[in-house]
């Protein structure tokens, strides 16, 4: 028979612990095989998941390189609340040539006594696990399984922005889908500042929706356009000196656009020029629509403490017009900024 490891989890995101995890119990336990099993819906999480696909398709990428690590999509047969008892009970029926062994962390096994049918599922499958707590003690029937490089709590941390746990891939990836953005950018700034990108990111949409353009990008460039603005200024210099030296001599207070896109390109893996332009130029503004959309909505949301409805109006009929009335106001800003 083959033996084959079934790693169940939400994966939201799939992280390189996750990976480590997974070619450890495969070596540890001789397996042919590892599966990776997403749930659709996880009984004993309340986190919000990104849609099953999503995270089926992240995890895909994560794999690809590694011929004995699969995805298995079972849980998406089924409606409702993902149970193991259930998935390991039609996996032991339709692959009868296959002998199985769960893979849980420590702190699953912890409150095992939770799970649904857990008494006659540890009659029908085999379990090994790693430890995600040194105090957990791993004892039979219990396969303990010795992994580094575990990175617990590492989904959670990318969704809050510390997307290195992952790989370049699945960062350009849920990027691209606008997955997470919201978390990331939201850990990124105080307060104040999280208050004015969503409200200028809704106002952005509104102009957006009134001239064509495409959602996706202008959401991106506007959930993203402060992303470094409250970096300390040490940090930004080192930045700008490395990715725009020549803007050197700005004032200190505009850096974060150029650093922001060049963040959002390196880091967070955003391929889309239009979207980069967007972002670089929001302070000073730029002649393309979607810059023009980003720049007006940064410069007329409602935290902005004065009365912009009438630009307002007049950006969701005549966008040219409304950019050349904000940047005459904002110029005479910037002309001030440069004498502080």
């Amino acid at each position: 028979m083959s033996r084959i490891v079934l790693f169940g989890g939400s994966f939201n995101p799939i992280h390189k612990g996750h990976l480590a995890i997974a070619k450890a119990a495969l070596k540890q336990v001789h397996a042919h095989e590892l599966w990776f099993l997403p749930t659709l819906l996880s009984p004993l999480k309340d986190v919000e998941l990104a849609s099953f696909e999503h995270r089926c398709q992240m995890i895909e990428l994560m794999i690809k390189p590694f011929r004995k690590l699969k995805l298995s999509r079972i849980e998406a047969e089924r409606e409702g609340l993902s149970y193991t008892y259930d998935t390991v009970k039609q996996l032991i029926e339709r692959y009868p040539e296959h002998q199985f062994i769960w893979l849980m962390g420590s702190d699953q096994m912890m409150k095992f006594n939770q799970w649904y049918k857990y008494n006659e599922l540890i009659e029908l499958i085999r379990f090994a696990v790693y430890p995600r707590d040194e105090k957990h003690s791993i004892t039979p029937p219990f396969i303990k399984i010795e992994a580094s490089d575990i990175y617990p709590n590492a989904s959670e941390a990318i969704r809050q922005g510390e997307v290195h746990y992952t790989q370049a891939d699945v960062v350009r990836y849920f990027m691209e889908n606008t997955l997470y953005v919201d978390g990331i950018v939201k850990h990124s700034l105080s307060d104040d500042r999280y208050k004015h990108v969503q409200a200028m990111t809704q106002l952005a949409l509104r102009l957006a929706d009134a001239h064509q353009l495409n959602q996706r990008q202008v959401y991106l460039a506007a959930m993203l356009h402060d992303i470094a603005k409250e970096w300390p200024k040490e940090k930004l210099k080192q930045w700008i000196t490395f990715v725009y030296p020549n803007y050197l001599d700005k004032a200190p207070a505009i850096w974060h656009q150029k650093v922001g896109a060049a963040y959002a390109s390196r880091v967070l893996k955003i391929r889309d020029p239009q979207v980069l332009k967007a972002i670089a130029h929001h302070v000073e503004g730029n002649s393309d629509p979607l810059s023009k959309v980003i720049y007006i909505a940064d410069k007329c949301d409602a935290t902005r403490g004065f009365d912009a409805s009438e630009l307002i109006d007049l950006a969701l009929h005549d966008l040219d017009r409304a950019y050349q009335a904000v940047r005459k106001t904002q110029m005479e800003y910037l002309d001030k900024e440069k004498h502080i």
